[in-house]
């Protein structure tokens, strides 16, 4: 009984670990988690947006835990069971427009 609570808390501290969300005011991934953004995938675009609690939407189409690592957004879809981390450049603002490395390749961003 005790490794079974014990293995559930350090599942607990994990996700809560996962979900800071913290960015520095102004910064590039401060304006994406305010705004949210539009990505181009494959030629279609998905509206992502970003809620306080460290949980995202991708469009309706999927959804999942996001946090923040200094200049990289990290997402974790549970759906497709895969965590990928981007890092973000400086000094974009809503309305610019700029592509990030992912796990699946470059991806047009656009700040909303």
């Amino acid at each position: 009984m005790r490794k079974l609570f014990v293995t559930a808390a350090a599942l607990m501290a994990a996700g809560a670990a996962f979900a800071q969300t913290t960015a520095p005011e102004g910064s590039t991934i401060a304006n994406v988690l305010a705004k949210g953004t539009v990505l181009n995938v494959q030629g279609m675009e998905i509206e992502f947006t970003y809620k306080p609690d460290g949980t995202f939407d991708g469009g309706g189409l999927f959804s999942g835990k996001y946090k923040v690592d200094g200049k990289k957004l990290c997402i974790e879809i549970a759906e497709f069971g895969m965590t990928s981390c981007s890092e973000y450049p400086d000094g974009k603002k809503s309305g610019d427009a700029f592509q990030i490395q992912t796990d699946m390749g470059p991806l047009d961003v656009k700040i909303k």
